[in-house]
């Protein structure tokens, strides 16, 4: 395979800087930038297929893919303990199989990947700031020896360069779960609270008994406290609570 040509680092940066800004959340990214690693990495007749492993918890999935072929591909490696994505994330070092077919490092994830036509693979570990969480670029061929040593090379530069732009994608993605999580969590105490007063206005009782009393209906119900105020709020005449955030 013709070795892939790379722009200068600056030059792949402001690529990276561009797909950041111009894609609207984190997981847009992603997909945008296993699609542009896969074109940069492919030659004319030797296309390359890109998958993003994310590995949180020791449990890994893909993030992001280039085509349906390299989710697919990444899904065979997910159904086995170990083999070259799932090693490069775990030990944070690249892996680099020229040809399965002539390779045993992984015997049944071998005979597995090669059903699917794979050839060879080259996975690149990604640092992330989250020492919980580590990721991998996949790349995959369907031809025997597709990544020279002049590839690799290429391919270890690359992921050093796109790295502050995954790095800040991740970060992006785990706040944007913090504030949805919070706005979860406040939405939740509101009708929890429209609910307390309800009950006060109803029974005349305190603040204390009318939120005992929401609490053994979920405990009798094995439902959600939130699930029994909006029952409450509801059957009050009231229609669902929103928070509003400005």
């Amino acid at each position: 395979m013709e070795t892939p040509k790379l722009d200068e680092p600056s030059t792949v940066l402001a690529d990276i800087q561009d797909l950041l800004l111009n894609t609207p959340d984190a997981e847009a990214f992603l997909e945008e930038l296993a699609r542009h690693s896969a074109t940069i990495f492919s030659s004319p007749g030797a296309e390359v297929y890109c998958g993003i492993t994310l590995m949180r918890h020791r449990t890994a999935g893909t993030v992001a893919s280039s085509s349906e072929r390299a989710r697919q591909l990444d899904e065979v490696q997910y159904a086995y303990p170990d083999g070259p994505c799932l090693h490069a994330c775990r030990e944070g070092t690249q892996v680099h199989i020229p040809d399965f077919e002539k390779d045993n490092t992984w015997p049944d994830y071998n005979d597995a990947i090669t059903g699917h036509g794979l050839r060879s693979v080259l996975a690149v570990p990604f640092p992330l700031p989250d020492n919980a969480s580590t990721a991998g670029l996949n790349l995959y061929s369907d031809r025997p020896n597709a990544f020279d040593q002049a590839a690799v090379q290429r391919a270890n530069d690359y992921v050093e360069q796109a790295s502050k732009g995954l790095q800040l994608a991740v970060l992006i993605a785990q706040h944007s779960q913090t504030a949805a999580n919070l706005r979860a969590a406040m939405e939740s105490r509101t009708v929890i609270d429209v609910a307390t007063g309800i009950i006060i206005a109803q029974n005349r009782c305190t603040q204390v008994e009318a939120m005992e009393l929401i609490k053994k209906a979920s405990s009798n119900r094995n439902v959600k406290l939130r699930v029994v105020a909006q029952a409450i709020v509801e059957s009050a005449g009231g229609g669902p609570i929103h928070t509003v955030f400005k």
